[in-house]
């Protein structure tokens, strides 16, 4: 017997080893030679083709050819987070993060030899700052800083680094800090390649801690912002009670605000020194490349930079979870619940198994928890999500209640759903249709430069290509029986549930920010080597612009419909939409009927089974329903088109109304409502602005009523989906087969020969305000936000090219002059724009807004700056003129492909334009002089009357001070929701 069991062990060992061969044979690390002589990675059936080079300093270089557009994602990773901050001043790697934008010894400087000397007086300046804990000591330091900050301001350029990009044409300029990782984002043209090359690899050359204390005050305003959001609060609080001991729970992001009252200027250059070496980097591409000119270029920019001996980092070891621990949240926002286990780190076998379980419970279609819970009305929404870091990961499951209901039940139900994967209560087909869904979303990335992300994701987790390529096919051989066995392993009381309720937090905290004087912007300033980078001209790209007729073919059906199709070359997969030109201004029933639908079932098929089905096919389906325009469709697989389209068919005709189910639906959005009058963003964003836009009534507020709702038969609006394609529509198929989709569409398509016209619509009317008025709303929060709005004239075409250039040049982003003012020159806010809007119809008018976020004392001067800005154009003729040349070269690299080409068609005719637009904004944008475009912003910009709509904590605010702005008027939720 004994021998019978050895040999029973051996065989199941021989098998492992057996099935782990098989998954690497179809993935395997190779090396070679390329023709420049340098040796990369690949990994052998890779169908991204992708590269990695390692340069002899270290530095990682991950390649990837992607020929859609003439521009290259890129992302500079380097392993440095807040895990390995000093626990003396937490917040440090995100604080620095910020400072890379700054500039270096050569770029942003108009002298560095005198700057340099002002800054090491700063530096010592801030070191006795934080060496003393008597407060008025720290005051009086405080004002020597910011008046030596003063003098070195003087050689400083701001946002030098930002005007570089934005010339070369780079767009989506950011960056991002987390637990392991700090990220350096830009997209850019490929012909700017090397240009952009030579400012990078100069920028990571030397830290320069320039304008430190104005950019301090920017992340005391993040931290205020974190701490008016419940869910960020939360989230931190969950992260402590899961690791005790561990950076991951101990040390956040932002810091803790003594730390960030106590910077030093030397320890965050020791960390740069320290962290931001060749060999803890990584430098990751995907787009239009040729690899051996690529890594020649990088080679030649960053072989220079000298390797760093990185401290290797001791990870804490956490005790076992051995029975529930309770944490309490305390805010203004939605309650919910979330109910997380600690798991295994990314090099571990729970990564792949969590993954597996975190679909089976929810993957938005037919998990547990999408069908039992959510489709099923049982909780007003619940999700799960897994996250792998590098020593641990978390399993985190979370919901709302409903109206009623306590987040205790919630809980349970969150955790029943555990205990039917941990009893094997899903079907066996389940973990093949999540496979499958993995395999489309693994196709859809590899059409766009998204790998890069994977890229980050893999050098960040010490990982391998290999391992990303082999991920699908390791999953695949998960077993039933291995998801229960995991389940009942790693899912026991040992989690974490954190109960975030409303109510007032006493312990929330708040950075005061210390006065500082703003400095002198220095617009006309430039550095050397600004000036050197402007004049390096590479080889110009010509636009591409989209013809339409030439792009779009069109198909007249045999039942009638219009269908507009586009080749898809790439791959096999497909999305198809019927359309209609009319919504909720049509029909106010519409979009209620709509968002009925997905909790029907039909005669054939109850609501679950009908999730189920098309889940099981890899197919998305949908309806969805706008102000004015409707969408039925569905999207996956070619070759599961026509049972796809089927299926959505037979929903349609045969969506079955149902009472009770009715019921808990109207239940449900009245719990919406009431949840949306305590969401800050929802009262601002939603409420708050289409009152200034519109006044009392508005689009926001045009729906149905509770009244209203109860009174409706559920027939009526399952008779108002069936009726749906009875009105005028037409459609649109991006696939590889339009003739084979075009019969499948007549096929199961049954339409009357007569399609009825769609019902007149309502139209609200904007507001033009003939005086500033404020408008305040109460809130229990650190901050305040100010957004202003105001219109112009009716939709013109012919001022595109100006409009696109406010955005450019004057309106958001890190190098525009509303950015550069508010944020850098006086740090008053972490978040600033200014917008000249471009409507979405030819009916409808262009729109100014303007925001800011700062603390209550500080809303005048904030808003004297932001008004000030919308009334003038500050004299920056080189900036001006840098933006336009960014501009050109954005519109030289967009690339409208695939059925981005629809969609774009579509947007232009909604402004009776029957062509690309771009190609007007391209070909008049360097005619447009600063003086031009002044006389755009006098005429259209300045002068115009605000609503300021203020949302903040009242007994913050200087009523005396608001009415400077202009007459005060506070609203109450019930006015400004209608309900």
């Amino acid at each position: 017997m004994k021998n019978y069991k050895l040999l029973v062990a051996i065989l199941i060992v021989l098998l492992s080893i057996s099935s782990l061969l098989e998954i690497n044979a179809q993935f395997v690390t190779k090396t070679a030679l390329d023709n420049a002589g340098y040796q990369y990675e690949y990994v052998e059936n890779d169908p991204m083709k992708a590269r990695i080079y390692t340069l002899d300093n270290g530095l990682k270089v991950f390649l990837r050819q992607n020929r859609d557009e003439p521009r290259m994602q890129t992302f500079i990773a380097v392993k440095a987070g807040s895990t390995y901050d000093p626990k003396e001043t937490t917040g440090l790697a995100h604080y620095l993060e910020h400072m890379m934008f700054k500039g270096s010894q050569k770029i942003a400087t108009s002298d560095w030899e005198k700057e340099s000397k002002y800054l090491q007086e700063l530096s010592d300046l801030f070191e006795k700052h934080k060496a003393t804990d008597n407060p008025e000591e720290k005051k009086k330091i405080y004002a020597i800083i910011d008046s030596v900050s003063q003098l070195a301001s003087k050689f400083a350029v701001p946002s030098e680094y930002d005007k570089m990009v934005s010339s070369i044409g780079a767009k989506g300029t950011n960056a991002y800090t987390s637990t392991e990782r700090t990220v350096y984002i830009n997209d850019i043209p490929s012909n700017e390649f090397e240009k952009w090359l030579k400012l990078e690899s100069e920028r990571f050359s030397s830290l320069v801690l320039r304008l430190f204390h104005t950019e301090l005050e920017t992340v005391y305003e993040e931290f205020n912002m974190y701490q008016d959001e419940d869910w960020s609060r939360a989230s931190e609080a969950l992260d402590a009670a899961l690791f005790k001991f561990h950076p991951y729970g101990t040390q956040t992001v932002i810091g803790k605000a003594e730390h960030l009252k106590n910077p030093s200027m030397v320890n965050i250059h020791n960390y740069f020194n320290t962290y931001y070496v060749p060999n803890n980097m990584a430098v990751s591409i995907s787009g239009d490349l040729d690899f051996e000119p690529t890594i020649q270029l990088i080679d030649k920019y960053f072989g220079k930079m000298k390797k760093g001996n990185v401290p290797k980092f001791n990870s804490p070891v956490e005790e076992p979870i051995s029975s529930p621990v309770t944490v309490e949240v305390l805010g203004p926002n939605p309650e919910f619940v979330n109910v997380a286990f600690r798991t295994g780190g990314y090099s571990t076998e729970d990564r792949y198994m969590t993954t597996m379980v975190d679909y089976i419970l929810n993957n938005s279609k037919a998990g547990l928890i999408d069908l039992n819970l959510v489709k099923s009305q049982k909780v007003q929404s619940a999700y799960s999500s897994a996250s792998t870091m590098i020593y641990y990961g978390t399993h985190t499951l979370g919901g709302e209640p409903r109206e009623g209901q306590t987040l205790e039940e919630v809980k349970d139900l969150l955790l029943a759903q555990i205990d039917k994967v941990k009893k094997g209560e899903f079907e066996d087909w389940l973990i093949q249709a999540i496979i499958n869904e993995f395999k489309l979303n693994r196709i859809r990335m590899e059409e766009s430069n998204g790998v890069a992300h994977a890229f980050v994701n893999v050098f960040a987790h010490n990982s391998n290509w290999e391992d990303y390529c082999s991920n699908i096919s390791k999953m695949e051989k998960i077993t039933k029986q291995d998801v229960i066995d995991f389940a009942n392993k790693t899912y026991k009381d040992n989690y974490v549930v954190l109960y975030k309720r409303i109510g007032k937090d006493e312990s929330k905290v708040k950075v005061d920010k210390p006065k500082i004087t703003a400095i002198e912007m220095n617009r006309d300033n430039s550095s050397k080597f600004y000036e050197d980078f402007v004049k390096i001209q590479p080889p110009s790209l010509k636009p591409v612009f989209v013809s339409f007729k030439d792009s779009i073919g069109v198909k007249k059906l045999s039942n009638g419909i219009e269908l507009k199709f586009i080749k898809n070359h790439v791959n096999n997969l497909f999305s198809f939409y019927f359309i209609l030109d009319m919504g909720k201004m049509n029909n106010l029933k519409l979009p209620h009927a709509v968002n009925y639908l997905p909790y029907l079932g039909t005669d054939k098929f109850t609501p679950e089974d009908l999730s189920k089905e098309f889940y099981k096919l890899g197919i998305n389906y949908g309806v969805m329903s706008g102000d004015d325009r409707s969408y039925v469709y569905i999207s996956g697989l070619e070759e599961n088109f026509e049972k796809g389209i089927g299926l959505l068919e037979h929903l349609l005709s045969n969506a079955k109304p149902d009472k009770e189910i009715y019921e808990k639906y109207v239940e449900s959005i009245l719990k919406d409502r009431a949840n949306a009058k305590i969401d800050k963003g929802s009262i601002l964003w939603g409420a708050m602005m289409n009152y200034g836009i519109y006044g009392d009534m508005s689009p926001f507020t045009y729906r149905l009523t509770e009244q209203e709702m109860k009174a409706i038969d559920p027939k009526e609006l399952t008779d108002i989906i069936k009726d749906l394609t009875n009105y005028k529509h037409y459609g649109f198929y991006y696939g590889k087969d339009a003739d084979n989709a075009a019969k499948l569409v007549e096929k199961y398509h049954k339409i009357p020969t007569n399609l009825k016209d769609y019902p007149k619509p309502l139209k609200f009317n904007e507001i033009a305000h003939q005086k500033n008025v404020v408008y305040v709303v109460d809130y229990d929060m650190v901050q305040s936000n100010i957004l202003l709005v105001t219109k112009d004239r009716a939709f013109d075409r012919n001022i595109l090219p100006e409009a696109r250039l406010f955005s450019e040049f004057y309106g958001s982003g890190l190098s525009s002059i509303v950015f550069q003012e508010i944020r850098e020159a006086r740090g008053l806010a972490y978040s600033a724009f200014a917008s000249y809007t471009v409507p979405a119809k030819a009916a409808d008018p262009h729109l100014i807004y303007g925001f800011v976020g700062t603390q209550p004392d500080k809303i005048k001067i904030a808003t004297d700056a932001l008004v000030e800005l919308l009334n003038k154009v500050p004299n920056a003729e080189q900036q001006y003129e840098q933006s336009k040349v960014g501009l050109k070269k954005k519109i030289e690299t967009e690339r409208i492909t695939k059925s981005s080409i629809f969609w774009s068609y579509l947007s232009n005719y909604d402004r009776g334009i029957d062509y690309d637009s771009r190609k007007d904004i391209y070909e008049r944008v360097d005619k447009i002089s600063l003086k031009d475009f002044e006389k755009f912003f006098d005429e259209r910009v300045k002068g115009k009357k605000f609503a300021f709509l203020i949302i903040a904590d009242k007994k913050n605010l200087d009523y005396e001070i608001l009415s400077q702005l202009g007459e005060i008027k506070e609203l109450t939720l019930e006015e400004i929701f209608k309900y």
